[in-house]
């Protein structure tokens, strides 16, 4: 058998994303109007075989890949006090090996698990960048981190073990930005009336976040079983890892108590009759454990599938703004439907049960239900996608929507011009954003 040349075993490639929103009404005095996100990405991928060429989901030949890419991502908002971000970084990048019907796959990766879309409770093994909210695709959220993946193929079982060496949180920052957790409080004090010295005392408040140590008794490890049966796929999953979320263990300000949620009003309104501490704001990451389970399966033209996962312990924001942990169980029911003339449907039930919740817990109730939805029709051959996404609190009325109109006529180029809609109360997670309605355009090139 001839051998292959390194021109048929390697393909390059990569993308140009570049997103440019601007804010729908300024509303808020210290508020950023625009902001833009430039994310370029370069690949390369070197098999042991010829590319173009799918291995079988059951491996029977001894095979390799090596993946290595980079990628550059910056991110401003502005104009006024600018925030400007930029990170080079090594992406995805593992060597996976199989033979038989066994496969280890070592290195920095993205590992899925789970059925449901852009809600998922089983999904828990990558942390996500949370700098701007859940403006971007739940895939574009994810971070690739260093893992040890194996699997094992037995007649429709699959089995997989997962080990994560060191633990790496989810990004997102604490202040001076439209999405950040105490949002633009810093401005807001520093235009607002208030004494010089308590002006002074706010402005020196500092986050110290504490992360576990890098070292074996740190780490991660999980493992899955999927099987196929009758036209059902179903899995179960185990997790014992760290919560990707801070735990906020101490705030510097006591006696505060806030009358809904966090936002720059209320903290400042809330000072009166607090007492001040000269500490920083202590953050940390807990221990966690999850069981998971999963389904999924089609009805002629319709699918159905869930998830469902009991979590041990997950943090809470109080209206002290520090946190608790409560026992959660999550689950998610959806289906979704493909039409002839183009149509796709797809809708969700979520439904989220916090253990011993009580009236501290900021943004989440008890029993927290939300109705996520999809629609979407395709023109001119694929060409043109005119759509909308949904997601609806049933407790507390707020919504996120995001309508978007999508052009695929050049080729291999991706124009999307859209809108992020946020509506709620002070005290629901969507109206902590109400101010940030924001229409954009995206383009994405391939090469």
């Amino acid at each position: 058998m001839q051998e292959l040349s390194l021109v048929d075993r390697l393909a390059l490639r990569g993308f140009w994303d570049a997103t440019a929103g601007a804010d729908l009404k300024n509303d808020e005095p210290n508020e950023h109007l625009y902001d833009f996100r430039n994310v370029l990405k370069l690949e390369g991928i070197l098999n042991s075989v010829r590319q173009g060429v799918v291995p079988t989901s059951v491996p029977t030949d001894k095979r390799w890949q090596a993946l290595v890419s980079l990628q550059g991502d910056y991110l401003w908002m502005g104009p006024d006090h600018s925030y400007d971000d930029l990170r080079l970084r090594l992406h995805e990048s593992s060597f996976l090996w199989a033979t038989g019907r066994y496969e280890i796959k070592a290195g920095k990766q993205i590992i899925r698990w789970g059925k449901t879309d852009q809600v998922s409770p089983v999904d828990n093994l990558n942390p996500q960048d949370g700098r701007q909210f859940i403006l971007r695709e739940l895939e574009d959220r994810k971070i690739p981190i260093w893992m040890l993946r194996g699997r094992a193929f037995v007649d429709k079982l699959t089995f997989e073990g997962v080990y994560i060496p060191w633990f790496e949180p989810s990004l997102f920052d604490y202040f001076d930005s439209d999405w950040a957790v105490y949002r633009q409080v810093r401005e807001d004090v520093k235009d607002g009336p208030l004494p010089s010295v308590l002006q002074s005392y706010l402005l020196g408040r500092r986050v110290e976040q504490r992360e576990p140590a890098k070292t074996l008794h740190n780490s991660e490890f999980g493992g899955r079983v999927t099987a196929t049966l009758s036209g059902w796929d179903f899995g179960l999953s185990y997790l014992y890892g760290w919560e990707d979320a801070p735990f906020f263990s101490s705030f510097p300000i006591k006696n505060l108590q806030l009358d809904g949620g966090y936002s720059s009003e209320n903290l400042l309104d809330a000072l009166e009759g607090a007492v001040l501490v000269d500490e920083p704001i202590r953050v940390e990451y807990r221990r966690q454990q999850i069981v998971g389970a999963e389904f999924e399966t089609t009805a002629g033209p319709v699918g159905l599938r869930g998830e469902a996962a009991y979590f041990d312990r997950v943090s809470f924001l109080t209206d002290e703004l520090t946190s608790v942990r409560r026992p959660v169980l999550h689950y998610v029911l959806g289906v979704d439907y493909s039409s002839p003339s183009e149509w796709y449907a797809n809708l969700q039930w979520s439904h989220q049960i916090i253990a011993g919740s009580d009236a501290r817990i900021l943004y989440f109730d008890q029993h927290d239900t939300a109705l996520l939805a999809e629609l979407n029709q395709t023109f001119w051959r694929g060409q043109l996608k005119a759509g909308i996404k949904a997601n609806f609190n049933i407790g507390n009325g707020s919504f996120y929507l995001q309508p978007e109109v999508e052009l695929k006529y050049f080729k291999n180029i991706e124009v999307t011009l859209g809108a992020n809609v946020f509506e709620g109360d002070d005290d629901s997670l969507f109206g902590l954003y109400n101010h940030n309605d924001q229409v954009f355009t995206r383009f994405k090139y391939f090469f």
